[in-house]
């Protein structure tokens, strides 16, 4: 997949489940109705954000941010639910 910067926003805004791997391990930005979470290998990785623009800019993969390390081409997305 191929996504830009606007189509992670726009899928976050839908309430999507965004799958993709960083340094081969899977991880996944879920929806829930407390908000969103983030998780690797099934497990929650942090808090749950209530909004998702928190989410992307708070929560911490290696210390940076989802956002850095999407736009960095570190993070490869394998799905979209």
């Amino acid at each position: 997949m191929n996504e830009t910067y606007e189509q992670i926003i726009e899928f976050m805004e839908e309430h999507r489940e965004i799958e993709f791997v960083f340094k081969n391990k899977p991880y996944a930005i879920l929806s829930s109705k407390s908000g969103f979470i983030l998780v690797c290998e099934n497990r929650t990785q942090g808090r749950v954000f209530e909004q998702y623009e928190q989410m992307v800019h708070e929560s911490r993969i290696d210390e940076k941010p989802f956002l850095e390390l999407f736009k960095n081409g570190e993070i490869t997305i394998t799905a979209v639910f």
